[in-house]
């Protein structure tokens, strides 16, 4: 048991020289580095190898890390819990705005709040958690509607159209247009459209695939919201991209959506 245990451990260590050292590396020059010798670190890489976790390149012999890693790394990703991992970010938010924060999600053709900060403020906006909305509904819904594909944005809207207040988009025009500003600028931010007197300023946050099936919002009393909304904006922005950096997003945060859209 000792050896097997022994031999894990070497081939993590083996592993985990990729990740601060060349992208391929010789026999030698592992076995150095891990301190084994020759004939041992060739077995852990042929093992290693015969699992997809190394590959060796056939024309310099020399070895890199296999594509299981890949697969296991995006499989990390997708089963990451996002409202546990927002929660600092969440935080952070209330405390510079002390308004009322929210991780909205997309589930199926409906936005829900998944995780949220009430404002601190005696006067505040109050939604409760894991409540349903349309997706073209609320700042924070319309964030995440933006960047699904023309298809799912007609299909969304094909099926009818609620309107809450009398500045509530209520065509399908009126939406497209607004969703196409909110991919051009990266953010929406909205006031009485779903509650007078309310303001809402929203970003996605885009996962290790590129998409977005979440988004962030800061909303309070329009009053509050108006003289501050470049700085609320601003740090909207700054927490979903930092967010989207921390599950795997690796693509330009400024027109992140574009691709989707051609």
């Amino acid at each position: 048991m000792e050896n097997l245990i022994s031999s894990v451990k070497n081939s993590c260590r083996l592993l985990k020289l990729f990740l601060d050292s060349p992208k391929e590396m010789g026999v030698s020059e592992i076995a150095r580095r891990i301190n084994m010798s020759k004939g041992s670190t060739h077995k852990l890489l042929a093992t290693l190898e015969s699992e997809g976790f190394i590959r060796q390149n056939p024309e310099n012999k020399l070895y890199s890390l296999g594509y299981t890693l890949l697969e296991l790394g995006n499989q990390v990703l997708k089963n990451h819990d996002l409202a546990e991992f927002a929660k600092p970010y969440l935080k952070r938010l209330s405390e510079a705005t002390k308004e009322f924060i929210t991780l909205c999600v997309m589930d199926g053709g409906e936005a829900i709040y998944v995780s949220k900060v009430e404002s601190q403020y005696p006067i505040r906006f109050i939604v409760e958690t894991h409540r349903r909305f349309p997706l073209y509904a609320t700042s924070g819904a319309r964030a995440i509607l933006a960047y699904q594909s023309p298809e799912f944005i007609d299909d969304i809207l094909s099926k009818g159209i609620k309107t809450y207040t009398p500045y509530s988009l209520s065509t399908p025009e009126q939406i497209k247009e607004r969703l196409a500003d909110i991919r051009a600028r990266g953010y929406e931010i909205s006031a009485n459209m779903r509650n007078i007197g309310v303001t809402g300023i929203a970003a996605p946050i885009f996962n290790s695939d590129g998409k977005v099936e979440a988004s962030i919002s800061v909303m309070g009393p329009t009053d509050r919201m108006e003289p501050m909304k470049e700085e609320w904006i601003r740090l909207v922005i700054q927490v979903t991209r930092e967010i989207s950096a921390g599950i795997g997003y690796r693509g330009d945060s400024r027109h992140r959506g574009d691709s989707h859209h051609g």
